[in-house]
């Protein structure tokens, strides 16, 4: 018996340091509040009066707010209702600077608030003007800003979601860009571009290395992509770009790449377009297969675009199931053969070549409806430099340009991103990275939109905080869906 004593002593000096240990590690939530919304997290000292800057948030659906440490607060209560169970579904119908949620709470003898701010206090403040009319809502993303925004035809901020980041030079190309909507079959999805710090020494000018976010309805992700495995120079894993993004459902998608090979005795950042289909590629296409495309270089760009020699920056999918293809670097739109799986190049509209008033130069978000042919010309080949939203009127089985002009033109200059979105008879223009020539100095435009006679109805810009740091407020791609 005396032994067993013994055996049981010895295992409780072994057992309980290990439970004290665990009890210790406990960690003390006296002091914090464990608080949730729309899924994310925020650990809150309690103070007296608090105020607090939330990630995300939606006036589409009910805010999820929960205290996951409800249990040690005797009084919780959200702009006045009391938070019983400590959650609730809690209405926001303004997302605005100075407009907050109050929670209200009381441990023990502490008592005090948490003053949510509906919108992040650190978000550029801009203002709208007008009143839209197109169907559909404005997405926003941002070259430097870890931000995307959605605006409804009244100015009013319908979604935001929003991370600081402290930039350290013009080249950090560190946003979140290209936020859209999904419709796949009647359901609704969006994306966005975000990078990953993985490969920051991928970066370049203009190639924003990182992955593609895929979220729900109620913009909560659901996937993140990056390249599939394919042939001796694409590995699992690798990077995307950040400048499109096509998805025809969960698992299948197109996505783009910059990846370095040679030509000749030169490395070049080639363009690489991917479609993957339950996890395999079905088909990609190189710009290195097309050594014609080198001699096809703009040579406005000969001091920044470096081996980045044709940077692809959009891409459509047209009826017939090939591809409509927007170059920077080229000033060049391709149709490209992907309904056969060959690849090549169906036809080339080359903008400089075009006659004036039809030619265009570094453009962005080249759109085919029809025979009518929509795009942003940063015109940094005009002189003046000026940028237009154009339309042109195209054979769409030769591309050969039959007549066109400006659509919205006249006095700003972006020298990069942008984009028009043709919605009815009205145009939408999202005016990218302001730049200076000529004269010409204004930096406050975000997105207009515009009558079918060209006149402006509606507009979102930058307040003169966001001017006065322009750098960190250009914004990359703003269009209406």
């Amino acid at each position: 018996m005396r032994r067993y004593i013994y055996l049981i002593m010895a295992a409780l000096t072994v057992l309980l340091p290990a439970c004290q240990k665990e009890k210790s590690e406990t960690p003390d939530t006296s002091d914090i509040m464990q608080l949730s919304v729309n899924g994310e997290e925020y650990t809150l000292p309690l103070t007296a009066d608090t105020v607090v800057d939330l990630t995300t948030l939606c006036t589409e659906f009910d805010a999820e707010i929960t205290i996951k440490n409800a249990s040690q607060f005797q009084e919780l209560s959200i702009d006045g209702q009391s938070l019983a169970g400590g959650s609730c579904h809690h209405h926001v119908d303004t997302i605005a600077a100075g407009r907050q949620i109050v929670l209200r709470y009381r441990s023990g003898e502490k008592e005090g608030v948490l003053r949510l701010n509906t919108l992040h206090s650190g978000i550029p403040r801009m203002e709208t003007s007008g009143h839209a009319t197109a169907d559909g809502d404005f997405y926003l993303s941002f070259v430097y800003q870890r931000l995307i925004m959605k605006y409804d035809n009244e100015g009013h901020i319908l979604y935001y979601r929003y991370e600081p980041h402290q930039t350290q030079n013009a080249v950090d190309v560190t946003g979140w860009w290209d936020f859209k909507k999904h419709n796949v079959g009647g359901t609704t999805y969006y994306s966005y571009h975000a990078p990953d710090p993985t490969f920051s020494h991928l970066i370049i000018n203009g190639y924003n290395p990182g992955k593609r976010v895929i979220m729900n309805d109620r913009y909560r992700v659901v996937k993140t992509v990056q390249l599939e495995a394919s042939g001796p120079y694409v590995h699992q894993g690798d990077p995307i770009d950040g400048h499109d993004f096509v998805l025809f459902d969960l698992d299948h998608y197109i996505m783009a790449s910059y990846i370095d090979r040679q030509i000749g005795d030169s490395t070049v950042a080639a363009a690489y377009l991917q479609e993957v289909q339950n996890g395999q590629v079905v088909f990609d296409w190189w710009s290195v297969d097309h050594p014609e495309m080198v001699g096809m270089f703009d040579p406005t760009f000969s001091t920044s675009a470096g081996k980045d020699y044709v940077h692809f920056n959009s891409i459509q999918i047209l009826p017939d199931g090939n591809w409509l293809c927007s170059f920077r670097h080229i000033s060049s739109l391709l149709k490209i053969a992907r309904a056969d799986g060959s690849g090549d190049i169906l036809w080339c509209i080359d903008g400089p070549a075009q006659p004036s008033g039809y030619n265009f130069y570094g453009q962005h978000y080249a759109h085919l409806d029809g025979n009518t042919l929509t795009l942003f010309d940063n015109g940094n080949g005009h002189t003046p430099q000026v940028s237009r939203a154009l339309r042109l009127t195209i054979d769409p089985a030769t591309g050969i340009v039959l007549e066109g002009g400006n659509t919205i033109s006249g006095d700003y200059f972006s020298q990069a991103c942008g984009a028009v979105t043709p919605v009815g008879t009205h145009i939408v223009v999202g005016w990218g990275m302001a730049g200076t020539d000529g004269g010409i100095d204004k930096t406050d435009r975000v997105v207009t939109e515009h009558d079918a006679s060209g006149n402006e109805i509606f507009g979102i810009r930058n307040t003169g905080e966001a001017i006065a740091q322009n750098i960190l407020r250009c914004s990359y791609r703003c269009v209406k869906q």
